[in-house]
């Protein structure tokens, strides 16, 4: 996996001094300049000195057995067991200083303050305040949703980038819920009235061969990216990354029926696949057999 400096996550010491989180390179890292970093690493026992993130950071043991830590946040003693899928949570801001006596493995996840912004919209009328947590604790949401990145990551991103900004926007809410006070009431939102869901898939229906962002499609919507995933959903039983990826299955059979004489990858760029890969593992999700398989059928 990449390991370039974009997806790579950084500290800043007492001296200001920006510095990789590790300087090791991680197992798998991920992310998006300027949205999140992703990485899964192992590091033996030792420890780091005060430090601060440029980011409130999620960090998740998957080892398979307990390490004890001795940690200061912000000049306060903390200890304990790093257990594995139990969480510990660091504010952006706060300054942590931390010792451990095993080896471990961890997945880690950067998210900037933007993102929230970014991902709740007009919902957000100050700016989102959360609260560090080292103290270990258990949430199945945020384990499947870190596992979901860190698959996303490994499988070259197949998925595709709706698919990423869909899962990001949710672990942000959820950060959101889970670490800041008063923020329940995001929880709700508006409804997706028929004629906006059917402007919706006119909308993506007519634009299946450019960039489909999150952001562009909740602009449409007057929603916030959250919002119109969750609308959507609640009102189609489909995510909308499932829905966008199914009309480009859908165009490429037609197009493989109506223009025989047209290269596949030609197809693929016709209906906005990101990649040949991601045309060839879609299209064969929804119609069971290869492109190509299909095309030799039909002629």
């Amino acid at each position: 996996m990449s390991t370039d400096r974009l997806h790579r996550i950084f500290i800043r010491t007492d001296g200001e001094a920006r510095t990789p989180y590790f300087a090791a390179p991680p197992i798998v890292s991920g992310g998006d300049k300027g949205s999140y970093a992703f990485e899964h690493r192992a590091v033996g026992a030792g420890s780091l000195g005060s430090h601060t993130f440029d980011a409130h950071v999620l960090m998740l043991p998957v080892g398979r057995d307990p390490v004890r830590f001795w940690s200061r946040l912000n000049g306060r003693p903390v200890s304990g067991l790093i257990e594995p899928g139990r969480f510990r949570f660091l504010a952006h801001g706060d300054t942590l200083s931390t010792s451990w006596n095993r080896s471990l493995q961890g997945l880690f996840l950067t998210l900037p303050q933007a993102l929230f912004a970014q991902a709740l919209g007009e919902s957000v009328d100050r700016p989102i305040e959360l609260v560090s947590r080292l103290t270990p604790h258990e949430d199945p949401l945020l384990v499947h949703l870190l596992q979901a990145i860190k698959a996303y990551t490994m499988g070259q991103r197949l998925s595709g980038r709706l698919f990423e900004q869909s899962l990001m926007t949710t672990v942000t809410v959820h950060v959101s819920m889970s670490y800041g006070a008063g923020r329940r009431g995001l929880l709700r939102g508006p409804r997706l009235p028929r004629w906006k869901h059917q402007r919706l898939q006119e909308f993506i229906r007519e634009r299946l061969s450019s960039d489909l962002n999150l952001n562009a499609l909740a602009a449409v919507m007057n929603m916030s990216p959250y919002h119109l995933g969750r609308a959507f959903r609640a009102m189609t039983g489909k995510t909308l990354w499932q829905y966008v990826l199914e009309c480009r299955a859908k165009e490429a059979h037609r197009l493989i029926v109506a223009r025989r004489g047209q290269p596949l990858s030609s197809v693929a760029d016709a209906c906005g696949f990101e990649s040949y890969s991601q045309f060839i593992a879609v299209f064969r999700k929804f119609y069971g057999q290869l492109p190509s398989e299909f095309r030799r059928s039909v002629t």
